[in-house]
Formats: C-alpha cells, structure tokens, sequence
C-alpha cells in the first residue's frame, strides 16, 4: 500500500505545472538562434540541413537556459563544442554496434558522475550524449553522419552567435544572482518566527559554488562579490546571536530604567528641539526590538537588489537611524555586531555597483577564496574524484545510467518502427528518454518518469492534429519554429508541460527529413513511455534510498561535532586558547554534511521504505531540526569566545571531555552500533554547575555578564544534544545500550 500510495503522489508531483521560467533575453536567443537555423535550411532547400541546424540550435540553445553559472557565452561555446563533438563521434561509430554501445556506456558514465557538478550541469551532460545517439541512429552512413554532424555544429555556432547580441546585464551574472538570493533568504530569515529559519545552507551553497567557478584571473576583479559571500556567513551568525540572546520585550529591570530615561528624553526635547528625532529614535529601540528585524531584513532586502541589478538601491535613512539606535542602546554585542555587519554588507554591495570592480576594493585576507592557488579545473576534479567510491550515491547513479542508457537502446532497436508508425531500428528515443529520466533519488525519477509519459502522449496527441492538415514547407518551418519556443518558454515548468511541446516539435523535424506520416507522433510518444518505465524500473531493481543513507550521515556530521564543540569550549580557557583555522575548517566540513543530511531527509519523505530506515518521517524531521539547533549553538559559542582577559571562563574546559565522549558515543548510536541513554550529559552539567558556583544569569547585576552568557550558551548547547540523543534513541530497532 506504501509503494502504491507513493506512486500516486509523485505521479502528482510530475504532473504539476510550475511557474518557473527563465529569463526573457535567453528565451529570446535561443529562438533567434531556431529562427536562423531555420531559414537557413529553407534557403538551401536541403530537408537535412534544416533539420539537424534546428536540432542543433534547440538543444544547444536548452544547455544555455538551464541555470547558466558562467558567462552565457562561454556556456553557449562549451555546449556547442560538447554536443558537436559527440555527434561527429557517433557519425564514426555508425555502423559498428557494439562500439557504439560501448562509447555510450562510457558517456552516460562519465555523465553520470558529472552530476557531481549540480542538476544543470548533469542534465547538460546528458544532452551532449544526445549528439551521439543521434547521428549514430539516424545517418545513413559514416559519410552522411559526419554531414549530419556538420550541420549541428552550424546550428550550435548560432546559439553562440545569439549570445553576443544584446541586453548584456551586469559582469557576473550568475554570481550576482545567487548572492541575490542569499542575502533575499537573510532577509526573509532575519523576521521569521522560527528560528530555524537561519539553518539553511541551500543558499550559501548556491553562493558559493557560483564563485566557485569562477577562473583565477577574473577572480580579482569579483572581490567585491566574494566579500559578500564572507559577510553573509557573519551576518547569519550575527542573526543568530541576537535571535537568542536579545530579549524580546523589556525587563522589569529595563522598564524601569527605560521610565527613568523617558523623563529625562521628555525634558531633553523641550531644551533641544533639533535632537528631539534622534532621541525618540533612541528610546524606541530601547523600549523594545519589534522593529529592528524588519530594519534588518529592509537593509538585507536592498543589499540583495543592488547586488542583482548592479545599480545602488540605496536604504532609506530613517531604518538606518532605526538600527543605530537599536545598537547603541543594546547592552549585548550581537545588536552591535549586527549593524556593522550590515553596514559592511552594503559598502560592499555598493562598490560591486562600479564598472571597474577590480580598482575599488584592495585584496585582502578577509576575502575568502579569492586566492586560491587550486585552479577551478583541478578543484573540479578533486570533487568528482570524491565520489569514485561504491557508498557514493554520485557513483551508484553513474552506474545506474550507464547501464539503463545501453539496455533502453538495445531495447528500442528491438522494437523496430512500430508497425510502419515509426523510423525501423533507430532506438535512441527510448535510450535518451531512459537517462534524462533517471535521477540520483527515487522521489524525481518517478516524477520525472510520471510526467515526461504523460507529456509525450499528450504531444503526441496535439502532433497527430497538427499533421492532418497539408502544410507547405514554408508552414512547416514557422509552426516549427513556434514548437520550438513553446519549448524554451516551458523548459522549467515541469515535464508534463515541457514533453508536450517537445514531442510536437521532433515529430516536425521528422517531417522535414523523410516525410514520414502523421501517425508518427504515436511512435514518439510510445518510445517515450517505453524510456520512462524502463527507468523508474531499473531504480527500483537497482535503487539508491535517502532513508539509508541518513544514519551514516548523521554519524558523520557527529563525529565533527565531537571535535568541534569541545574545541570551543577549550577556547574559553584563554584569550586565543582557540585554534581559529581549525575551527574555521571543522565548520565547514559540518556545513558540508550537514548539507548532504538535509537533503538526503528531505528526499526520504518520498520514498515507499520508511521501515527500512531506522526512524520514522517525523523523527527524521525532529533530527534535522535538532542538528540545526546544535550548529546554531556552536555558532554561538563561537561568536562568543573571550577576547579580553576577563572574558574568560577556565571551569568550561571541564565539560569538553564528557561533551566529546558523549558525542562520539552518539555518532555510534547514530550509526546503529549502540544506544546512548539520555540525560547521562545533562547529570554531568548539573554536577558541574553545582560544584563550579558559576552563575546562570546576571539579572540582579552581580557576577560577569560575559561568565552567565557562556554558562547559558553551554547549557543551551547541552540541551540541544540531550534533545537530540533523545530522539537518536527512539529508533524503532533494538540496539543494544550503552553508557555515556
């Protein structure tokens, strides 16, 4: 009932239409570039030159829509040379079966493995392997192939050609766009109710791996994007200090205080009228912080639309008096610390404005990554030898495609033509349609496989009306082209929406090279499901579950935990007793994980093997909200580690060695090997805190200020791993237990 109920619902998920297009000016170049090709083959009156210029341009022009990261024509030449190369190869291979098969096994690996790189760029892989499964299929022979190719490579050169044409945008683009979306998520973030909201990595991973590719050489003149990309990380921790330490209303204490200056205000602006604003300003942000995130999320919002646009959007004056007050008036740092990080943020964002970026910002040591002596080609590499394992999902996947990819195209070659509806042993629809269906996760493989079928019959459909009437060849071009752009127009609102057109449109091209009949768009539509069950039934008989990978992930993320909290607590010993380097490193191999962790419980809801994993959907929500409060904690005591002498907390460093053992305990559980029993950590606190004397809060004005917040961040963090262990001990298979 699970499986079938599952089916049901991503069947859904694969036929929801999505409002998701791509930008004007790119849809517009790539029509351009089908137009020319287009008119290029009516001008040679040669059926095949059209065709395979328009095949050309289409898939070319598809490869510069999908989530370009790089200058648009340098994804436009990568993806011209990718696709025409492997057309030319498929045009040699022709004829020789079991070459072909093999040369396709290779590509569809080494695609497979590309997917490493992100969704865009895996699925451009795929469609560079497409150029080889056609030319190899549809060539008369060597010589015809390698003309067939050649036309391509024409149609490809055009796509290129549209990307010198005007509007150009701003110098990175891509860049811009994703740090755009960061700080729009800082913003959202900054007035949310959950404080969960700060957890997210997605953008920051988009952010970075979008500066990530840029080469050495540009990297200078980008400093000012990868100071944002710094500040953002300190405005996220900022955000997160005064989320938890800044209260939300005023103290009895604070309201009192805060009468005692409200006389004194009330006297000031009958003496000085002119101070009278800046005054008022100062009491409202002491009598509350109602105002101050929405000032925040104001300033972050404006940050993010200067960065896109590349022109200042500058923030009203009033929110900036607003957040100054907020800090002046605030006895807590973070309020302080959050302000200047703004104010960095927007300088930053103000200087990416000019023309000449590389002259208005000095290089320096705050600017991560700027200079990195790993080339991008290299880091490339390192990332993708990463996964050259067997317990790598990357590298199952790369399998997985690799062999679906030769059996779909064993197996439409087998079919032949449908009866006389179809093009007699050419099976490289079913194959294609095999791989751009498989996904590293079972949840987008069934939806993909429920939509891009119900799209092809669809199309098939439309096709089989639009073929009854007799079209000119002229006719046959406009409405091809149209086709065409249908495509580029729908290429992300799902595939329910996008097979449609794209099915209408190949059965025209099939038209323009051989004439075939209108019946033909039932053979299309056929392969297409023939593909898409061939592939959500290869990932069932070799499937790749989320829900099994959790637990090893988690124990990995735990096992960095169990060096990096009790490192921080270590750093209260002494002003510097923490190794900054080594903090900074173990943070963001926890980013890392904890990315992978994210995204592996996220894709286990859809999965039909809940019992096969260890906890249940809920429990696994619990456990990536819980992992999300233990990094906020660690951001905290990270933020908070002393900097003067009498910042110091030596009788911390006490609970580093309990902290340690417990988590490395933990990360066992996790794992399935023991059961850690709850509460042993917090006994250890308790018996800490007992003997220590130290005190938990300050509200009476006695003790350290600095000494009560870092007993109330480690008693935070301690409750947010009992939280935690809680529910790694609730897995619903026995284990058997162990002390901390």
């Amino acid at each position: 009932m699970r499986w079938w109920s599952s089916m049901i619902a991503l069947g859904r998920d694969g036929l929801r239409i999505q409002r998701a297009f791509a930008a004007p000016p790119a849809i517009a170049r790539a029509v351009l570039a089908v137009l020319l090709a287009t008119v290029l083959g009516l001008l040679l009156d040669d059926p095949v030159a059209g065709a395979m210029t328009g095949v050309g341009a289409f898939i070319c022009g598809i490869g510069t829509l999908l989530s370009p990261l790089r200058h648009p024509v340098v994804n436009a030449l990568v993806m011209a040379a990718a696709f025409s190369a492997m057309a030319v190869l498929g045009a040699l291979v022709h004829g020789t079966t079991w070459l072909f098969l093999l040369l396709l096994a290779v590509a569809a690996f080494a695609t497979g493995l590309w997917r490493t790189m992100g969704l865009a760029p895996g699925i451009r892989g795929c469609l560079a392997v497409i150029g080889l499964m056609i030319t190899a299929d549809l060539a008369p022979d060597v010589r015809g192939g390698l003309v067939m190719a050649g036309w391509i490579a024409a149609g490809t050169g055009l796509v290129v050609v549209a990307q010198l044409l005007p509007p150009y945008g701003p110098r990175f683009a891509a860049q811009r766009r994703a740090l755009a979306a960061l700080y729009r998520s800082l913003a959202e973030a900054a007035v949310a109710a959950d404080p969960a909201a700060l957890g997210g990595s997605a953008p920051f991973t988009a952010a970075r791996q979008a500066l990530d590719l840029l080469p050495q050489f540009s990297r200078p003149a980008a400093a000012p994007l990868f100071g944002l990309l710094g500040e953002a990380e300190r405005i996220r921790r900022a955000l997160h200090t005064v989320r938890l330490t800044v209260p939300a209303a005023p103290t009895a204490a604070n309201q009192q205080a805060t009468a005692g200056k409200q006389e004194a205000i009330a006297a000031h602006q009958q003496a000085t009228a002119g101070h009278q604003q800046a005054t008022v300003g100062k009491q409202e942000a002491t009598a509350g912080n109602q105002e101050a995130p929405a000032a925040a999320a104001r300033v972050l919002g404006d940050i993010s639309r200067t960065v896109a646009a590349g022109r200042e959007h500058r923030t009203p004056d009033d929110v900036r008096a607003l957040l100054e007050a907020w800090a002046t008036a605030s006895p807590a740092r973070g309020p302080r610390d959050l302000d200047a990080r703004l104010r960095q943020a927007a300088e930053l964002a103000r200087r990416s404005t000019d023309d000449r970026l590389g002259d208005v910002l000095e290089p320096h040591s705050e600017v991560p990554g700027l200079y990195a002596d790993t080339p991008s080609v290299a880091r490339t590499a390192r990332r993708i030898r990463a996964q050259l394992h067997p317990e790598s999902p990357i590298f199952r996947h790369a399998l997985r495609l690799a062999v679906a990819v030769v059996v779909a195209e064993v197996i439409g070659r087998s079919i032949g033509g449908w009866g006389g509806l179809g093009i007699s042993a050419h099976g490289f629809w079913v194959a294609l349609t095999a791989m751009l269906v498989l996904f590293p996760d079972y949840g987008h493989t069934i939806a993909r496989g429920w939509g891009r079928a119900a799209g092809a019959v669809l199309g098939g459909l439309f096709a089989w009306v639009l073929s009854l009437p007799d079209w000119s060849p002229a006719g046959l071009a406009v409405l091809s082209v149209v086709l065409a752009a249908a495509s580029f127009v729908t290429l992300r609102t799902g595939q329910l929406m996008l097979n449609l057109w794209l099915t209408t449109w190949i059965v025209f091209l099939i038209h323009h090279v051989g004439g075939l009949p209108g019946p033909t768009a039932w053979a299309r539509a056929a392969d297409t499901v023939v593909g898409a069950v061939l592939a959500m039934l290869i990932f069932l008989v070799w499937p790749t579950w989320s829900t099994r990978r959790v637990p090893g992930l988690l124990a990995d993320w735990l096992r960095v935990q169990d060096r990096l909290l009790p490192e921080l607590l270590t750093g209260y010993a002494d002003v510097g007793a923490a190794d900054p380097e080594a903090v900074d490193a173990l943070r963001a191999r926890s980013r890392q994980i904890r990315e992978h962790l994210e995204a592996a419980v996220e894709q286990s809801h859809a999965e039909p093997v809940e019992h096969r994993g260890p906890w249940t959907g809920a429990q696994l929500e619990q456990i990536r909200t819980q992992v999300s409060t233990v990094a906020g904690c660690a951001t905290l005591l990270g933020e908070h580690l002393p900097r003067t002498p009498q910042d110091t907390v030596p009788e911390l460093t006490e609970l580093a060695d309990p902290l340690h053992e417990h988590l490395a305990a933990l990360a066992r559980a996790a794992a399935g090997a023991e059961t850690v029993a709850p509460g042993a950590l917090r006994s250890v606190l308790d018996s800490f805190t007992a003997r220590s004397g130290l005190p938990a809060e300050t509200s009476d004005g006695s003790g350290s200020v600095t000494t009560s917040r870092a007993v109330g961040l480690s008693t935070a963090t301690v409750d947010a791993v009992e939280a935690l262990t809680t529910t790694i001990a609730s897995r619903h298979r026995p284990r058997r237990h162990a002390a901390v």
